[in-house]
């Protein structure tokens, strides 16, 4: 079955037929399209057969529009004859336990054990205490309340900064305050549940704006844990230019990039074309990473990875403590499935953060880029998860259940001989292999045969469980490692199963075209390239980044090499109309007092004269040879967090002119040169650099 493309655009005009994907136990699955939320859709096949759904608490218009546009039916919340059972909210256990094998419902037991922020941190940071911290800091250092109070009160005066304050279950940004380290009468709200976690005041912002990510991570099985990442996401935009200023903590609406917080601000851009992606206040993420890949040259890729990262650590977080309570509850492996919203921020050294995980994210539509994104990816998440086509209300289903013919032929695997195994093994290979035959628009991000051999650490040899989690020794003894029995049967190197595709170019459909090599010899790339640089720099300094004293006393040696080079031609020349030479003078009888060993320069103010010329050429030398010593030997302390992007920079420096460095120490103003100047002696106390070379 051909996917729609991403952001919900059909590949043909329209659907004439419809048809129904064919599992590999010989039961069929509902297929579902875009194209329903704009019509009902008349042919599809299992149009003859009662299907049903069930909404609970469900305030959004999507989900009901999708299903009853493909011939689904809704029954009243008392009703058991349901195919598909939709909640936004936790679902009873005993609804749960009395499933049957064809009904589907959106939640596993004990969900809050990710999105509930308190325990979503305290299961972090029990699995960095046993994997390493370093591995596990995408998370800000938080404290639970109000059990960590004296705790918090004594270490806050340390970091003399900012904290925000979120409920333990609030969402859509109810209940969230910053605060700073001197709040006397705030204290006593931080008796109550909520968790207080160091603010991140050096985000990464677009156009002055502060924004965050929204994705959709799909969990299908706990075990063995089955983890998909949507290809779009929304990028969601505060609607007030951000400053880290504490005079201003109290405004939401520059702190906070929640919908429903700033959908009310005058300045609110709604994003009315679904074909730009990049409007308003709200973009989708692949116009993003477009942006950030052309505007400031950040490598998408790395950071997409490392958001990946994210995703997996945290779903394994909670899984040992989620298992109990499926192994006890949920009948059938294919009964359960997770839609969890992942809110992620990027700061300025493109270190993406975990803000929270939302339970049932939205799916209200508030423009035609939502709708295009959320019906797409409910339509894919609703062919993944593969709800049979079964009439609910005939009691013995497996013997009278009405299967319309399939027009798709059954795929196996060659490569696995399926009469060795038992029957649950059998029944688990089938099933994943159907939902990866299903899985359209979602991208399974583990286990793969990378992923697998990268997180596989964090799993027992024995049970496949999470090391070191606390459960039950009882249940430890009934759990079979399906997670080690899965990828030794369909992801490792010898199946023809296991797939590792480009997933960076189906993030990034728009960006397949944008493959510039920076080291090109051609001069005419090497002028394209230097544009692209130089634009990213100058975009990052009018969005308030600024040289670290390390970045402009780089800049400046550069520059001064160049002067040096040029001078040297003027005293061949015998041609001192020089404008910059005043400018070096300047900066070299200012920079040369804060040296390590002081270098004392005294030039008369006359005209230029070739005695003159090589008088300045002689400083220059004496002083690069010591300035470049003491930039070399010592690296500077990220003291300043809104400096550019270092690996930006030094690309930059590695192909820039002295005419693109007078562009950008002009465009900098004052800060470039102060910068430069200021003593070696304030980044003396970091640790000095053995054999580090500066690019």
């Amino acid at each position: 079955m051909n996917h729609t493309t991403k952001g919900g655009k059909n590949n043909n005009n329209d659907y004439t037929k419809y048809v129904c994907n064919n599992s590999s136990n010989g039961n069929r699955t509902c297929v579902f399209y875009p194209s329903a939320l704009d019509r009902p859709l008349d042919d599809v096949p299992w149009k003859l057969v009662n299907m049903s759904f069930k909404l609970l608490n469900v305030d959004s218009k999507l989900v009901l529009t999708l299903l009853a546009n493909h011939g689904f039916r809704e029954v009243n919340s008392d009703s058991n004859d349901f195919n598909l059972l939709w909640s936004n909210n936790h679902v009873n256990t005993n609804i749960i336990s009395s499933l049957r094998s064809y009904q589907r419902i959106n939640h596993f037991p004990r969900s809050c054990e990710l999105t509930r922020k308190d325990k979503l941190y305290k299961n972090i940071e029990t699995m960095s205490h046993r994997n390493g911290i370093k591995k596990f800091s995408f998370v800000p250092e938080t404290y639970i309340m109000p059990k960590d109070y004296n705790r918090f009160i004594s270490n806050q005066y340390r970091h003399r900064g900012l904290w925000i304050v979120k409920p333990f279950d609030l969402s859509r940004g109810r209940g969230i305050t910053i605060i700073d380290y001197s709040f006397k009468d705030t204290q006593s709200a931080l008796k109550e549940n909520v968790v207080v976690a160091k603010y991140i005041d050096n985000p990464l912002l677009v156009n002055g704006y502060k924004w965050d990510l929204r994705l959709y991570v799909l969990v299908t099985s706990f075990n063995p844990l089955v983890v998909y990442l949507y290809e779009e996401g929304l990028v969601r935009f505060a609607t007030v230019k951000y400053v880290c200023d504490r005079s201003r903590i109290n405004n939401r609406r520059m702190h906070l990039c929640n919908y429903s917080v700033n959908k009310s601000s005058p300045s609110y851009i709604r994003n009315s074309d679904p074909e730009r992606e990049n409007v308003g206040h709200k973009w989708s993420m692949s116009a993003l990473l477009n942006h950030l890949r052309e505007e400031y040259l950040i490598n998408t890729e790395t950071l997409m990875a490392e958001i990946e990262d994210i995703v997996i650590k945290t779903i394994m977080s909670a899984t040992a403590q989620m298992l109990p309570a499926i192994n006890c509850f949920v009948p059938h492996s294919q009964n359960c499935f997770e839609l969890y919203g992942f809110d992620i921020l990027v700061d300025d050294k493109l270190k993406p953060w975990l803000l929270e995980v939302n339970l049932s994210p939205s799916l209200g539509i508030d423009s035609a880029l939502d709708s295009r994104i959320k019906s797409s990816m409910l339509c894919d998440l609703f062919t993944l998860i593969g709800i049979p086509i079964v009439d609910p209300t005939v009691f013995n289903f497996n013997r009278n259940v009405r299967r319309p013919k399939s027009d798709i032929p059954r795929k196996t695997n060659s490569n696995i001989n399926i009469n060795k195994l038992s029957s649950d093994e059998k029944r688990l290979l089938k099933n994943t292999m159907d939902q990866n035959q299903r899985s359209r628009g979602f991208i399974r991000i583990f286990p793969t045969n990378l992923s697998w051999k990268k997180y596989s650490s964090y799993l027992d040899n024995i049970n496949g469980i999470p090391r070191g989690s606390t459960i039950p020794p009882f249940y430890i003894k009934l759990i079979r490692n399906y997670n080690y029995f899965l990828n030794d049967h369909l992801f490792n190197e010898n199946s023809s199963f296991y797939m590792d595709i480009n997933r960076q170019d189906r993030y990034e459909r728009s960006l397949k075209d944008f493959k510039q090599d920076l080291n090109d010899n051609k001069d005419e790339d090497q002028t394209t390239d230097m544009l692209k640089l130089k634009k990213a720099i100058l975009k990052y300094l009018n969005d308030g980044y600024v040289f670290s004293n390390l970045q402009a006393r780089q800049t400046f040696a550069l520059y001064l090499t160049y002067i040096s080079a040029l001078l040297k031609k003027c005293a061949l020349e015998k041609n001192y109309d020089n404008p910059s030479s005043n400018l070096v003078l300047m900066f070299l009888m200012k920079a040369s007092k804060n040296l390590s060993v002081p270098l004392k320069i005294e030039v008369s103010k006359s005209s230029l004269s070739n005695k003159k010329v090589m008088e300045i050429l002689q400083l220059l030398e004496s002083f690069l040879l010591k300035y470049n010593y003491d930039t070399v030997m010592y690296a500077t302390p990220e003291s300043t967090k809104n400096c550019l992007p270092h690996k930006l920079f030094n690309l930059f420096l590695m192909h820039a002119r002295k005419e693109d460095i007078e562009e950008i120490i002009n465009d900098s103003k004052h800060n470039c040169l102060s910068s430069a100047i200021h003593p070696v002696n304030d980044i003396k106390n970091s640790k000095p650099l053995e054999s580090k070379v500066w690019k």
